[in-house]
């Protein structure tokens, strides 16, 4: 691979996903890389921390966005501690509540990796309870996108 594409590709000021480094570079005065090398580095060393910060941004740096993925983006954030209730009662005793399975994820999932040997079902269905909240939220937003859209070409008319 071309090293002069992958740093283009790593500095360039547009939209990459979401548009968040750019933005905040913008704001901060950084080169975009900066930021986009803080919050790579952020997520490998937290990792759930690095993407919630990420998405955090996304919401506040775009007032505007539609409540579609606003509420999507909002859903998916909630459904990482409420995947809780997807796992089994194994798992719930062993976390002893939300958060304690926030708390100790990797332990949980490596103990039952070991002993059972299905550690993967329990990333599996904490990955259902994101998608399926993101996608609660998403249609609650697109329901408020519509209705407002319905109710501000009635008033025009």
């Amino acid at each position: 691979m071309d090293t002069q594409k992958i740093t283009q590709y790593f500095t360039r000021p547009e939209r990459t996903l979401l548009g968040v480094c750019s933005k905040l570079a913008l704001k901060t005065s950084l080169q975009p890389v900066v930021i986009r090398i803080a919050f790579i580095v952020l997520t490998l060393l937290f990792i759930p921390f690095g993407i919630v910060a990420y998405l955090g941004f996304y919401l506040i740096l775009n007032k505007m966005a539609g409540k579609m993925v606003t509420f999507a983006l909002i859903g998916a954030l909630l459904g990482i501690p409420f995947s809780y209730h997807f796992q089994s009662d194994m798992v719930q005793q062993m976390a002893g509540g939300i958060t304690g399975y926030l708390k100790n994820f990797v332990t949980i999932v490596d103990q039952v990796d070991r002993y059972v040997g299905n550690g993967m079902d329990i990333i599996w269905d904490a990955l259902i309870g994101v998608v399926v909240f993101m996608l609660i939220g998403g249609a609650i937003g697109y329901f408020m996108d519509s209705s407002k859209n319905k109710n501000g070409n009635k008033n025009e008319g």
